[in-house]
Order: C-alpha cells, then structure tokens, then sequence
C-alpha cells in the first residue's frame, strides 16, 4: 500500500504509479505536489509511502514512522 504523506494527496493511498517519483497534477491538474517512494523494512515485511518533496525528508519520514508505529501496535 502506497499512503501519501504530505502535500495536497496527504493520507491517500496511491498504488497505480510506475517509478520512483510523480507529480500530484497526474491525478489532478490542479494539484502541485511531487512524490518520491520510500520503502521500510520492518522485520521482514516492506511497507512503501509516497513521501511529499516540497516537505524536509526528517518531517515525512516521521510520520510515515507514526503509520508504522500505530499499524504495529495493533499486531502485539
């Protein structure tokens, strides 16, 4: 599952894109937003997020880090 984080697609799920990377206007013109795909490893599943550009890598990655948290706290 692909989730966005960040951006004008924040939250929503995105699993139909080819690449490392696109840009929001592909769904909607009037958005503006990039898109880089980041995957974690988490034991041996890998989860995979569209991380927002226009945002500092440091800010995405710990809410993608929130998602995991609260995905795995369900699991224990």
């Amino acid at each position: 599952m692909y989730i966005c984080i960040g951006g004008e697609l924040d939250g929503e799920v995105v699993n139909d894109r080819e690449g490392t990377f696109f840009k929001a206007s592909e769904i909607d013109p009037a958005k503006q937003s990039t898109y880089n795909r980041q995957s974690y490893i988490v034991g041996e599943n890998t989860y995979r997020f569209w991380l927002c550009a226009e945002l500092p890598y440091i800010e995405t990655t710990e809410i993608a880090g929130k998602h995991l948290a609260e995905k795995y706290k369900y699991l224990s």
